[in-house]
């Protein structure tokens, strides 16, 4: 088991794996594809030069003014779709499936950085 901060360093995700994750999902998920796109038009084209975490903070928040929680859920449960057909594929391409494993890697991270700062837990788990 990874320990919980295995991400700190990179919590980010990156331009690159918005465009890779909003291609892959074009044809069975075409409204995320759609969100990632969306969500990749609004980044500045340069982030301001500040600490890598703070850069990190920065790009995830504005993910975040255009990906919601949930939709980040779906993204994810859309590309584990996409692992577990590449892994029962008969004709395995090792490339895609280590693509899927960063990709899901990534989406994780972001994931994990919306929960660490949810300052309250929702009124159901009261």
């Amino acid at each position: 088991m990874s320990s919980p901060n295995r991400h700190a360093a990179h919590s980010a995700l990156t331009p690159t794996a918005l465009v890779i994750t909003s291609h892959l999902l074009r044809h069975d998920n075409p409204n995320l594809a759609q969100a990632i796109q969306q969500a990749l038009r609004s980044l500045p084209s340069a982030p301001e030069p500040t600490t890598a975490e703070a850069a990190s903070t920065a790009l995830n928040r504005q993910l975040l003014s255009n990906l919601h929680a949930q939709t980040v859920g779906e993204i994810l449960a859309a590309l584990t779709s996409l692992g577990q057909q590449a892994l029962h594929d008969h004709q395995r391409h090792p490339e895609r499936v280590a693509l899927l494993h960063e990709l899901l890697d990534e989406w994780v991270a972001l994931a994990e950085w919306i929960l660490q700062r949810n300052e309250s837990p929702p009124s159901q788990w009261h």
